[in-house]
């Protein structure tokens, strides 16, 4: 079996930027992506502060962008699903439902999952209407969306969907948790409503195809009709293909510099391309002198 010198796991900003500086230093990585080139970039109604684009750049525009630099940089993208990372003692073995794959140093840029609704009861028959991204739902046009949520996403969402859609932001609390900018621009957007202390407490089936959606709050209880249901409730790191012999070595394997988690994976709240890139670039340069023999920390 093929020894590879670099495995990537996930081809969003962070893992391409590792990539791509991977192939500045002659070194050409496995990148393993499922779910499509960019990342969590699709769902953004608006980049703003990525240098270089002075009026801000559309989330899709910049996924495709990162995508064709992908290609024109020569990034070999494995179409295959991650399912399990193990150190061996030797080597990284990764496992997809295609094979097997064995490489000398990792980088794990796998990004993030959505926090999912664990207090209502779904539906069966409206479960492909319930969303926790958006990046399928762009070509909506003219319907009618409910998002639930309070923070930086939740209020991005609705402003993409806001386009040409009726939204409603339902907020289950007091508090908005959005940077004030985007609140700003949701109040200005005609499509959009903003409910606040407002918990959903059923949903059924519409006449019309939607959902009726079952709201309370202090003061009433309430029904509005939705197309589709967005989540934004949060998101946790997505590292469920790692293994125990990865997860209880993950120190050492890191200060020797063989192992990298970089990318939304790792950073936490603080989820922005620009931080996403300049870590993949570092890990790119940090992986490529431990595989010249040099040392892992820089």
């Amino acid at each position: 079996m093929t020894v590879e010198d670099v495995v990537i796991v996930g081809a969003g900003p962070a893992g391409l930027a590792a990539a791509l500086q991977l192939k500045r230093h002659g070194i050409t990585p496995r990148v393993f992506e499922s779910e499509g080139v960019g990342g969590l970039v699709w769902n953004a109604n608006l980049v703003e502060n990525y240098p270089g684009f002075p009026d801000g750049v559309s989330g899709p525009d910049l996924a495709r962008l990162l995508a064709a630099h992908a290609e024109s940089g020569g990034v070999r993208i494995t179409p295959e699903k991650v399912v399990c990372l193990i150190w061996d003692g030797d080597l990284f073995r990764v496992t997809t439902p295609a094979g097997e794959y064995r490489s000398r140093t990792a980088v794990v840029a796998s990004g993030t999952k959505p926090k999912v609704l664990r207090d209502l009861d779904i539906p069966g028959a409206l479960r492909k209407k319930v969303f926790y991204e958006i990046k399928t739902l762009l070509h909506a046009e003219e319907t009618c969306i409910a998002v639930v949520g309070a923070g930086d996403a939740a209020f991005d969402y609705a402003l993409n969907l806001g386009k040409r859609n009726t939204v409603t932001i339902l907020n289950r609390g007091e508090e908005i948790q959005c940077l004030p900018l985007l609140r700003e621009r949701a109040s200005a957007c005609p499509r959009i409503a903003y409910r606040s202390n407002t918990a959903i407490s059923r949903l059924t089936a519409a006449a019309e195809g939607g959902m009726t959606v079952y709201c309370a709050s202090p003061k009433d209880a309430f029904t509005i009709y939705a197309d589709y249901l967005v989540c934004a409730i949060g998101r946790d790191p997505q590292t469920g293909f790692l293994s125990d012999s990865i997860l209880n070595r993950s120190p050492d394997l890191e200060q020797r510099g063989i192992l990298h988690f970089i990318g939304d994976v790792k950073n936490g709240n603080f989820r922005q391309t620009a931080i996403a890139v300049g870590d993949g670039v570092l890990s790119g340069m940090r992986v490529y002198r431990v595989l010249k023999g040099g040392q892992g920390a820089v």
